[in-house]
């Protein structure tokens, strides 16, 4: 029978704490990372809050599964 390495453990649907606070640090590195690119661009807070708005609402109609004005 051959040696074979042990399998890694299932992972769960929910994140453990470690992989909670990981990806909520991954989050707000690429969220501050865009921001100053938006900025070094000449984007105004105006305009950089305007674009979370759109973001936001393609994110909510994603999920509520309708098409966005963009996509019809």
């Amino acid at each position: 029978m051959p040696n074979l390495p042990p399998t890694a453990p299932a992972l769960s649907a929910a994140p453990t704490m470690d992989e909670g606070a990981l990806s909520d640090s991954r989050n707000r590195l690429v969220a501050r990372s865009f921001y100053r690119q938006l900025r070094g661009e000449g984007f105004s807070q105006q305009q950089v809050i305007e674009l979370s708005t759109a973001l936001l609402e393609l994110v909510t109609e994603d999920l509520r599964g309708r098409p966005t004005p963009e996509a019809r």
